[in-house]
């Protein structure tokens, strides 16, 4: 058996502080009774409170809750496992375009910076395929996996903030897209031979949306290695609009719009996914050490064990929890009809 979300599995610690608290409940309750008419009539003189019914209730209750908990780890079925080859590489260039990425603290500005890291690494890393993600406040699939490495120059070359209308910096919904590329449902059960799982992201570091932990957690359990470029330098700079890049943006009330690179972010997506972040500056690019790193990962090929099948069950054990908890519901709270 395997779970599809085991962060949730410390939530299965709560039964033990729950079991002690329903124990002591049935406990009191007996030391009360005990208290009004002594412990030798007390089954006697209260029935209507039998503790064989009162011990029934709280099991129910103790089972369903602990059925609820386990079905949130989302169990499943794993039976047997497969072999797979891992060989090659596939990548996904995942690229900010969002409108701060025109500014021009590098040049000719962070967007084509980061253009050129990804056309450099892509030629440089031998085999496999490619993908381009662009994304803004919302993601967008430039470039699906592909072997044709002209059709992907060509598509990146068009890569602009002009593509995505709604702008800010999101990379929670970008980073599940991403995983979603490099693990589609349809090859999830096919075996054969796979590339390695390799995700680029090329960002100045905003990100107006927040939390990214999850995404990040989830690249980390399906085995895609991360590789974070940040581009562009600490010094505030405006931000070019216009087709000629010959105006500033500026804000409701007229005031010029700032943009700083960000190293903080991007370092903590490298850490939380188990990646490396590596910093393009305009008198340094970093094309080379990511694509020798990226081939020593491709070169060493091996064969790894995958599950066979993968049976959601979890459904069966939301289900009986919720009877169980029906049944505490329904029953009486009495045992025996009082004589």
């Amino acid at each position: 058996m395997c779970f599809t979300w085991p962060e949730n599995i410390g939530y299965l610690l709560l039964l033990m502080p729950l079991a002690l608290i329903f124990g002591y409940g049935v406990v009191r309750l007996r030391q009360a009774r005990e208290a009004v008419v002594g412990p030798t009539v007390a089954d006697g003189m209260m029935r209507a409170v039998s503790m064989r019914v009162v011990v029934v209730k709280k099991v129910l209750l103790f089972c369903g809750i602990a059925l609820l908990l386990f079905a949130m780890t989302g169990p499943r079925f794993c039976s047997g496992g497969r072999p797979v080859l891992r060989k090659g590489a596939d990548i996904v260039f995942m690229l900010d375009i969002s409108r701060s990425m025109r500014a021009r603290d590098v040049l000719p500005d962070r967007l084509g910076q980061a253009k050129q890291e990804i056309s450099s690494i892509s030629r440089a890393v031998v085999g496999g395929r490619r993908a381009l993600l662009l994304f803004a406040a919302s993601p967008l699939v430039q470039c699906p996996l592909t072997t044709d490495k002209e059709a992907f120059d060509a598509l990146l070359g068009m890569a602009s903030p002009e593509l995505i209308e709604e702008q800010g910096t999101s990379f929670h919904t970008a980073l599940e897209l991403a995983r979603t590329l490099l693990e589609p449902q349809s090859e999830r059960t096919v075996a054969g031979v796979k590339g390695e799982k390799i995700l680029v992201l090329l960002s100045d570091g905003e990100d107006h949306a927040g939390e990214v932990r999850q995404a990040v957690q989830q690249l980390k359990e399906a085995g895609i290695h991360l590789f974070v470029i940040g581009v562009g330098m600490r010094q505030p700079v405006v931000i070019p609009t216009g087709e000629a890049g010959d105006g500033v943006k500026r804000d409701e009330n007229g005031r010029v719009v700032m943009t700083s690179f960000r190293a903080e972010t991007l370092q903590m997506l490298a850490r939380d996914a188990g990646g490396f972040y590596f910093h393009s500056r305009a008198e340094q690019t970093v094309y080379g050490a990511v694509s020798d790193r990226i081939n020593r990962i491709a070169a060493a090929s091996r064969w790894v064990m995958e599950p066979g099948e993968r049976e959601p069950i979890y459904r069966y054990f939301l289900a009986a929890g919720l009877v169980f908890l029906l049944l505490e519901t329904c029953s009486l709270s009495g045992g025996a009809r009082p004589r």
